[in-house]
Order: C-alpha cells, then sequence, then structure tokens
C-alpha cells in the first residue's frame, strides 16, 4: 500500500530541533530502546547528538524526521507545516522556545522554527 512515511525536515541540529517540534505538535520523542543507544554510542552519538531523530504521531500513523545535513537552510521552504496549537499560551510557549513570527496574515500566522523554517499557525489565537 502507498502512503506517506513521515515527513522529514533537513537541519543542523537534529535533537535540539526534535524538541522544538515536540512541543509545538504535541508529539512524543521516539523512545530510544538499549539497542540503538548502543549503536548510536558505537557511531559517537548518544540521543543528545543523535543526526536523526524521530517524533510519531500519537495515533501511530505517521512520523517527523529532523536529519542533520551539512548544508545551511538559504532559501524559502517549498513545503511547509500548518499547525493548530492550544491556546495562546501554546503559542507563547513556542516563541519562548526560539520561533519567530515573520508575517501575520488573515486566518494565519506565518512563523519561523529555530533554525529558519517557516511554518504557520493555522487560525491563530486572539485574531
Amino acid at each position: 500500500m502507498s502512503g506517506l512515511a513521515a515527513i522529514v525536515i533537513d537541519c543542523e541540529r537534529a535533537a535540539p530541533l526534535a524538541k522544538f517540534w515536540s512541543l509545538a505538535l504535541d508529539w512524543p520523542i521516539r523512545v530510544y530502546d538499549a539497542a540503538e543507544v548502543t549503536r548510536l554510542a558505537e557511531l559517537g552519538h548518544s540521543p543528545e547528538t543523535d543526526p536523526s531523530v524521530a517524533l510519531d504521531a500519537p495515533d501511530g500513523t505517521a512520523a517527523l524526521l529532523c536529519v542533520e545535513v551539512p548544508e545551511p537552510k538559504s532559501v524559502k521552504n517549498r513545503v511547509h507545516l500548518d499547525i493548530r496549537v492550544r491556546d495562546r499560551a501554546h503559542l507563547d510557549e513556542l516563541l519562548a522556545h526560539g520561533a519567530k513570527v515573520l508575517a501575520q496574515r488573515e486566518g494565519w500566522l506565518v512563523l519561523a522554527d529555530p533554525e529558519g523554517n517557516e511554518f504557520c499557525i493555522v487560525n491563530p489565537p486572539g485574531q
């Protein structure tokens, strides 16, 4: 069966960006079992320095991967995520964790994550 396996965000540092997106989406970071911790250690990494960190949708139907790449982001994203926040406090929390407002439009707010990847807040609170 065909279908979406994951959405991938290229990034400079996977673990911190995964923590941001975990907060934004309310999706947990995939748990590291002992075998994965051992595999990472053999490569000189730990869960905090893992170059590829996965978040899983609570219902198990999708994943978001933060994957380190050598080149920096240089232009506007051609694909982005539209998300809903619980309330104004959730939006304020994202801003406190490095999101930046890029533009305000009728019905959505354009933001950048801590590494500059654009995303939108749909129907932002207070608008």
